[in-house]
């Protein structure tokens, strides 16, 4: 490696740029790297320029910093921090993504849920929800009723779960954590202490990123529980209700012939809420698939 073309690059502000996210996407895994995983920090022409002057190595498909402490060195004289060249913004997946009004929703779901066990909770819950789902149960039949219901559910948690989560950054958080696991099992193979110790610290920062997400991910579970849990306590309700009864009369169902919706067929499992499964699971997947072609084509910034 030429000094003279290491200097020229540190006092050039974008080669000293490239040159850091270079040296420490390396130091952050095996000590080794390819274009394709800095492509988002360094320019084809500068990257051109880190192999022409040496910096750079090809060694069996990949690239290796030439002299590392060289390089940090010639960066640190330069006033430029590897670290800092490199750094993104924290994740907001951890618990202080939790708004208060978040927090809010999370202490009404849990509230609602009890409606199943108190039935105060429940009465309270069912009467404006029969005043608002009685007039349709009057127009529609009771299983396309079940299936509108369904449909409605899954279209609100489809809502949340887009405005809550940065889903594509979950899957790339995910692939990040195979490459690191692939690294590392290829470091301990050639017995490469320091890269091992590198990239099991690597593994656990993901692995605590993971955790944040996970608690994240409950947030539009609590949002769509505020739907879910009502229509569902006025379903069971409608279903037992003497005035629904005649609404719900007994369908007939292959094999079984004809058998009331109240009826048990496993446990506690009733013949509606089967069927209310069966179109919340058929629901979910056309909404999903739906609004992935509608949004994803023309992505927007999620605001969350």
């Amino acid at each position: 490696m030429d000094d003279t073309a290491l200097e020229s690059l540190v006092r050039d502000d974008i080669g000293g740029r490239a040159l850091a996210s270079v040296l420490a996407h390396a130091e952050r895994g095996d000590g080794t790297l390819t274009y394709d995983a800095v492509s988002d920090a360094v320019d084809a022409e500068t990257w051109g320029r880190l192999l022409s002057t040496g910096v750079l190595v090809a060694a069996d498909g990949v690239f290796v910093v030439d002299d590392p402490p060289a390089v940090r060195d010639a960066l640190a004289d330069a006033g430029i921090e590897v670290g800092a060249a490199t750094a993104q913004p924290a994740p907001t997946t951890d618990e202080s993504a939790w708004r208060p009004v978040d927090k809010l929703a999370g202490a009404g779901a849990i509230t609602l849920v009890a409606g199943y066990q108190v039935p105060a909770i429940k009465a309270a819950i069912v009467g404006p929800m029969d005043l608002v789902l009685g007039p349709l149960a009057g127009v529609l039949p009771f299983p396309l009723l079940v299936v509108v219901l369904a449909t409605a559910v899954a279209l609100v948690s489809t809502g949340f779960r887009r405005r809550f989560l940065d889903e594509d950054g979950m899957d790339a958080q995910r692939e990040q954590m195979q490459r690191v696991r692939e690294k590392l099992s290829t470091a301990k193979q050639r017995g490469d202490d320091a890269a091992v110790e590198r990239l099991t610290e690597r593994q656990q920062e993901l692995m605590r990123d993971q955790l944040g997400t996970m608690k994240n991910n409950l947030r539009p579970i609590a949002w769509s529980m505020l739907i879910t849990v009502p229509v569902f306590l006025w379903l069971s309700w409608f279903v037992m209700n003497p005035a629904g009864a005649i609404v719900t009369a007994a369908p007939v169902i292959p094999i079984a012939d004809r058998i009331i919706w109240s009826a048990r067929l496993v446990g506690p499992m009733q013949v509606w809420m089967v069927w209310y499964f069966v179109s919340s699971l058929v629901s979910n997947l056309f909404v999903k698939r739906t609004a992935s072609r509608l949004f994803d084509q023309n992505p927007a910034q999620n605001p969350a």
